[in-house]
């Protein structure tokens, strides 16, 4: 009987140590952003940045570029400013298609949009 109990016991033991060995392990590869970002369209159809960064000693730049590649809007915010906002108004943007990058340090995050102007009304479509 004390057999049997020692024998289930150090199993016990082997199983929890790989199962918390590989669970460290698998934590390991994850890759955490100091970077977050938050990309919307507002009821006026203008374009919402909200930015949450960790690190507080990198500036932060908001690009707008065209389907060419060429920067039509750009601002670096300076380093110390962790969270902020920016509305954007695009109602001088030609129709095409438009992509917003956050960038700070070794950090970027990019969404597109389309600008296109139907008869009516103005749609401005996220992806």
């Amino acid at each position: 009987m004390k057999t049997s109990i020692k024998t289930i016991l150090v199993a016990f033991a082997v199983v929890t140590s790989i199962a918390f060995t590989a669970n460290a392990k698998g934590n390991d590869n994850k890759k955490t952003s100091d970077l977050n970002t938050g990309v919307y369209i507002n009821k006026e159809g203008r374009i919402n940045v909200l930015v949450d960064q960790a690190n507080e000693d990198a500036a932060t730049t908001i690009l707008i570029k065209n389907e060419s590649g060429e920067v039509v809007y750009s601002e670096v915010v300076e380093k110390g400013n962790q969270q902020f906002g920016r509305v954007l108004n695009v109602d001088k943007l030609e129709d095409g298609q438009y992509e917003i990058e956050v960038k700070s340090k070794n950090d970027s995050q990019i969404k597109t949009f389309q600008v296109s102007e139907p008869k009516a009304e103005r749609v401005i479509e996220m992806q």
